[in-house]
């Protein structure tokens, strides 16, 4: 298995397959992207064809994607090009699931007329399946070239184990990203879960403030009303001539009145918002950040 993280592939030339194919398999890469192009650089080197790589076929939808590219002939294949899949050699790749090595694809009946590779002006091909461990096939890896290339057996088996390995990268890619994807759903599920719990608690506590605050508005307003109704009838047994009672009874009715609306408020509370006390640490509901809200 692939395992490090640089992006240069080792160059060990055409004569010495094996090391070169020895050290890809020993590195390791940070993502399939990378191992990708360390692979395509390497193609590249052991067979001399210029332009290397994976594709993603879908046979149903014919259509054919370039997920990696490495191309130094110039002729306009880069990452994330899209073709008809029956308009290249890729296509039978992955239909017959069995490799392809040709010569000149202008020579051949099946393949000299296909209008995407005749535009791209590919001449020589050689490609493999990338076959799933399940034993899918989604794609190839090849290799080709505008100008007419020999390729042997041995660039075959090199080309096959090269794909195998790539296919590792991407299984192991796609397994990163379904455990990023089902960690970051877990964390989701945590923040609302959070969410829902911190909302219950400010609803238990907005339940226990308002019942508190209803309680004292009740047990006050019952013994105010008495009060009130005492000093409206002390009022009206003054007589006009003592003015002192008549003011001191006016100022107390007043008071009690202030109260009243401090009850009317603390029954209208809808969202407790508190405040400091004085200078100290203490601090006590604000009435009217509390009903302002229901007062909107």
């Amino acid at each position: 298995m692939m395992s490090a993280a640089s992006l240069d592939a080792p160059r060990f030339g055409t004569s010495d397959p094996v090391r070169a194919l020895s050290a890809v398999a020993v590195r390791g890469f940070t993502n399939a992207s990378e191992a990708s192009q360390a692979v395509l650089g390497l193609i590249h080197e052991l067979l001399g064809l210029r332009v290397c790589v994976v594709t993603r076929v879908d046979l149903v939808a014919n259509k054919l994607t370039v997920v990696e590219a490495l191309d130094l002939a110039g002729v306009g294949i880069s990452t994330g090009l899209v073709v008809a899949a029956d308009e290249m050699p890729c296509d039978y790749v992955v239909r017959s699931a069995t490799p392809l090595q040709e010569y000149d694809l202008d020579g051949h009946p099946a393949f000299r007329r296909l209008p995407a590779r005749t535009k791209l002006g590919l001449r020589s091909y050689i490609g493999v399946p990338l076959k799933r461990s399940d034993g899918t096939i989604w794609g190839t890896l090849a290799a080709t070239d505008c100008e007419r290339r020999e390729t042997s057996e041995a660039h075959l088996q090199a080309l096959t184990v090269l794909a195998r390995l790539l296919v590792l990268e991407y299984e192991r890619q796609e397994q990163r990203d379904e455990l990023a994807a089902h960690a970051k759903a877990l964390e989701e599920r945590l923040a609302i879960s959070e969410a829902l719990d911190e909302e219950r608690v400010r609803a238990v506590r907005l339940q226990t403030v308002v019942e508190a605050a209803a309680t004292v508005s009740h047990e006050i307003n019952n013994p105010l009303t008495v009060l009130q109704l005492r000093l409206s009838r002390l009022m009206k047994r003054c007589s006009p001539d003592d003015a002192d009672t008549i003011d001191d009874l006016q100022t107390a009715l007043e008071a009690a009145f202030e109260i009243q609306q401090v009850t009317v408020q603390l029954r209208s509370v809808v969202q407790p918002v508190n405040t400091h006390y004085l200078a100290g640490k203490a601090r006590m509901l604000d009435l009217a950040a509390s009903t302002r809200r229901q007062n909107h």
